[in-house]
């Protein structure tokens, strides 16, 4: 067996180094270059001989200063700095993903041998995180088409389903206060039928938008279906609940929708229920609220009603406090 001289080895090494497209550094237990191939190096946007005994700040700073090579996501160099200082070294191997300046992406790895030495190898995998990306986006898309009303941008029936069961859940366990607001638009079917389909659409639009204005962080907005729209109110009761929906009430009656020179009037029923023990399901709190919607239009439209307390925990038809306009 044909045993090599060990400088003999070490050059075949080094020259394999030398030629490789993967990225291979080595430093010294005071973190400066002893050892650098020009693929390495370009990752600190320098050759081979220059990187050669440079600290691994010196090369980061290059890098900062010059918005070149590695990409340094802070706008405190130091920081940065310290915060890798303390990762690296940290464990005897560790594995990590960074881009640099022009858009590639490498897998970084750091191993620790002998007297603290570093070996610092980096793998281009520019393609494979492209198509990584390519599927997140795609992911991301499929969900939104999945949970998103095609023509308002807010959540579908089936999503809106989805996200209150959860609340109601809350409600039940550890967070009772909840209120549930169905809107419906008054005679959406005479709009459509004066201005067609088009200017319906277009109404159902312009409706969601000024809606989902006036909401708050946390409240959960969904078409239910046609001309229907339901608001949930985590922690919040009717009592609370009223001054919003009123507003509500109100930017539906002042929206200014024109089309073709005529100018098309709002008005919409608005039934609330808030979450009371006795309710079994989020389908019972929709029933009791769906109910209070009917009350309303019943009333003369462009009117809230709510639930009385009392009627709801006896589990009998809801009967119901007005508010008109």
């Amino acid at each position: 067996m044909l045993t090599l001289p060990t400088t003999k080895v070490q050059d075949i090494i080094f020259d394999a180094f030398s030629l490789t497209n993967d990225g291979v550094a080595i430093f010294d237990a005071n973190d400066i270059v002893i050892y650098c191939n020009d693929s390495m190096a370009k990752l600190f946007n320098d050759t081979a001989e220059q990187a050669l005994n440079k600290t691994f700040s010196e090369l980061i700073k290059q890098c900062f200063n010059n918005t070149e090579g590695l990409n340094i996501e802070s706008d405190d160099i130091e920081v940065w700095l310290q915060a890798a200082d303390h990762k690296r070294r940290s464990a005897p191997f560790r594995s990590f993903e960074t881009d640099t300046q022009d858009g590639r992406w490498h897998l970084v790895t750091e191993q620790l041998v002998c007297d603290d030495i570093l070996y610092f190898h980096s793998t281009d995998i520019t393609d494979k995180k492209h198509t990584e990306m390519q599927l997140q986006a795609l992911t991301k898309e499929l969900h939104t088409r999945a949970t998103t009303d095609e023509l308002t941008v807010i959540s579908n029936r089936r999503n809106f389903y989805d996200m209150a069961e959860i609340e109601f859940t809350k409600a039940q366990q550890k967070q009772p206060l909840l209120t549930l607001v169905v809107i419906d638009i008054d005679n959406f079917k005479v709009i459509n039928d004066s201005f067609g389909h088009a200017a319906g659409d277009m109404v159902l639009k312009a409706f969601a938008q000024n809606i989902k204005s006036e909401l708050r962080s946390g409240d959960i907005f969904g078409r239910l279906g046609g001309d229907e729209f339901a608001i949930l109110l985590p922690n919040t009761d009717c009592n609370e609940s009223l001054p919003l929906v009123e507003r509500f009430r109100d930017t539906i009656a002042t929206m200014k929708i024109d089309h073709k020179e005529q100018r098309i009037q709002l008005t919409a029923s608005i039934g609330i229920v808030q979450y009371l023990p006795v309710m079994q399901s989020i389908h019972d709190m929709m029933n009791a609220a769906d109910t209070a919607l009917y009350q309303a239009k019943s009333e003369g439209r462009n009117t809230v009603c709510r639930c009385s307390i009392k009627q709801v925990e006896s589990a009998t038809a809801p009967s119901m406090i007005s508010y008109t306009y």
